[in-house]
């Protein structure tokens, strides 16, 4: 019933966050952390190469993995259209087998909080843990669930071209305080000439984590100086996103 990360969504996140587009300030403050890893570095959950790309045309090292067959067909496409060469994986990270190790892996702007069960994020931080070289940096970035409530829903119109656009419509589904995670249904039409074309449904999951408790999760998987940061540091944050610096021993 229910498709994640499919074409319809790929097409709309790369329409309205393409290569090089910032949120909230991620792109300057995750690219000065890559030239201070000076080595390697790994974004998990990629997307369609929002930051990917402006690192590498910054003389970063990067790789990239996602579990989206077609985001990472658009961020092969991205890096084409650019000359640019950079390896991408299909691959879950509870699961990570990649035949490289990491000065620094990354995964920003709340793609942590798509991991829809506690297991499966215990599994992909000992995946990262196991992918970074000794003294190797892991940062993520957290959300909390402000401003959530049960019931609401909004619709959006976006135009891709003159004959096409996407209706998009968000219904705030769930919210379990016991598991620490938010459900919405995100419903994607394609229209074309007044035509329906195409419709995707995704159930959309965010977990949520304490910074305490989080903490102590990664200290019991072996991580070590682990620290937080507010909305990366800005002196006008709104306590909006968390940022976990871990390394690995």
């Amino acid at each position: 019933m229910f498709q994640e990360y499919g074409k319809l969504s790929t097409e709309l996140y790369e329409h309205t966050k393409p290569v090089g587009y910032s949120i909230d300030g991620d792109l300057a403050y995750y690219l000065e952390q890559a030239k201070k890893a000076n080595g390697k570095v790994l974004e998990a959950g990629v997307g369609t190469g929002r930051l990917l790309i402006p690192f590498i045309e910054q003389g970063i090292d990067m790789e990239g993995v996602d579990l989206s067959p077609f985001m990472l067909e658009k961020c092969q496409e991205n890096l084409d259209s650019r000359d640019l060469h950079a390896p991408l994986y299909e691959q879950d990270i509870a699961t990570l087998d990649l035949p490289h190790r990491y000065d620094l892996i990354m995964m920003p702007t709340g793609s942590f909080a798509l991991l829809p069960t506690r297991e499966i994020m215990m599994n992909g931080l000992k995946s990262f843990k196991k992918h970074l070289n000794p003294g190797g940096t892991l940062i993520v970035d957290l959300l909390l669930p402000k401003d959530f409530t049960v019931g609401d829903s909004s619709s959006s119109i976006y135009q891709l071209t003159p004959e096409e656009g996407i209706l998009f419509n968000s219904t705030s589904l769930e919210i379990d305080w016991e598991n620490q995670r938010t459900t919405e249904v995100h419903r994607y039409e394609k229209w074309r000439n007044g035509e329906l074309v195409g419709t995707e449904l995704s159930r959309f999951v965010l977990s949520w984590y304490g910074v305490e408790e989080f903490r102590l999760i990664l200290d019991s998987l072996g991580f070590s100086n682990s620290r937080v940061v507010w909305d990366y540091e800005k002196e006008t944050g709104q306590h909006e996103t968390l940022t976990f610096f871990a390394e690995a021993n």
